[in-house]
């Protein structure tokens, strides 16, 4: 088979498509339209391990002195992540951390 008519291989890794579509509301710019980078493997493909609270433990990392490397693929610093409790229409929950870049609107996010 040639390389022009093998499938691809695509990767995502951003959350559900309804979390994506509702994070207009607190405030990310153009959500459905940008990079979307899940924090643990951002950090673990830098060579960190991360215990724990991963968005208590990414804010406390990039207030560390040695943080100045922790940056975005663009090269801006990496967002500080904040969280926030979505609610469904049958009541339950889902808690998710959001940061984003500043320059090229990468979002790095955690859930839980």
């Amino acid at each position: 088979m040639s390389a022009q008519h093998e499938p691809l291989e695509i990767i995502c890794e951003a959350p559900p498509y309804y979390i994506v579509q509702a994070c207009w509301q607190i405030g990310l710019e153009a959500p459905e339209d940008v990079r979307w980078l899940e924090a643990t493997h951002s950090l673990s493909e830098r060579g960190y391990h991360v215990s724990g609270d991963v968005g208590i433990r990414w804010n406390e990392m990039l207030d560390a002195p040695s943080a100045k490397h922790l940056t975005c693929s663009c090269g801006r610093r990496l967002p500080y992540l904040m969280r926030f409790r979505f609610t469904f229409n049958d009541r339950a929950t889902a808690h998710y951390s959001f940061g984003q870049c500043t320059r090229c609107r990468t979002v790095y996010w955690h859930e839980g």
